[in-house]
């Protein structure tokens, strides 16, 4: 696991940015708030070194493209296309950034900003899953902002993970409960059997230390298997 602290005053002409390719460079240019192209350009630049010190090949050599679910993935001739067993993930909200790299196992990373301000209520539903509004129920009041973070983190991790990304399915199985671990969880045990929940009980995924004010977790398969790999 990586961190990416990322200088809001820079812009997209400084020297860092330079191992990106031309389409990362317009995405970039594309958003409009310059604080989302910071994030964006920052972090596939980290991640492009990263990849560099793993394997000897040239940071600005990689070539990548996205999913049908927008995860992100090695282009057709890139170098990745001859390291099989790597697999990558990259997630960033306010100054940070996480990159989670593995090897021979597929791998999602989340990180959030904690805004206590928020109202995170009116998103429960999408959200939790049984297990989880029980354990939230049960908090003081003054942690079910941070627990609902913890929840939104671990899900987004392990769906992105299996290849999906936050969705529906979120509220259809469980992470919160009295482990240090996320674990996913059916949200009920009369659930009919279902490929994709039965996927995410071969993943594991932890919370990570992260600064002040955030959350963050990420997953991984047991099983180099699992999740769509195309």
């Amino acid at each position: 696991m990586f961190r990416v602290d990322i200088d809001f005053a820079a812009t997209l002409a400084h020297p860092a940015f330079a191992v990106l390719a031309e389409a990362e460079r317009a995405r970039a240019r594309s958003l409009r708030r310059h604080e989302d192209a910071m994030r964006h350009a920052a972090t596939r630049a980290a991640l492009r070194h990263v990849l560099a010190e793993r394997t000897g090949v040239p940071a600005a050599a990689w070539r990548f493209d996205n999913d049908a679910c927008g995860r992100p993935r090695f282009a057709p001739g890139s170098p990745g296309g001859s390291l099989a067993a790597l697999d990558f993930n990259v997630a960033h909200a306010g100054s940070h950034g996480l990159i989670a790299i593995a090897h021979a196992r597929r791998v999602g990373v989340d990180v959030e900003a904690r805004d206590r301000s928020f109202d995170w209520r009116p998103l429960a539903p999408m959200v939790f899953a049984p297990r989880d509004a029980d354990h939230v129920r049960a908090l003081p009041e003054s942690r079910r902002c941070d627990a609902f973070f913890a929840a939104w983190t671990a899900k987004e991790a392990l769906l992105k993970a299996l290849g999906s990304g936050l969705s529906a399915m979120a509220a259809r199985f469980s992470v919160l409960g009295d482990d240090a671990r996320p674990v996913a969880l059916p949200a009920a045990p009369d659930n009919a059997p279902d490929a994709a929940l039965d996927a995410l009980s071969r993943f594991d995924a932890a919370w990570c230390p992260v600064p002040a004010g955030y959350a963050a977790c990420v997953a991984w398969s047991r099983d180099a298997a699992v999740g769509d790999r195309a």
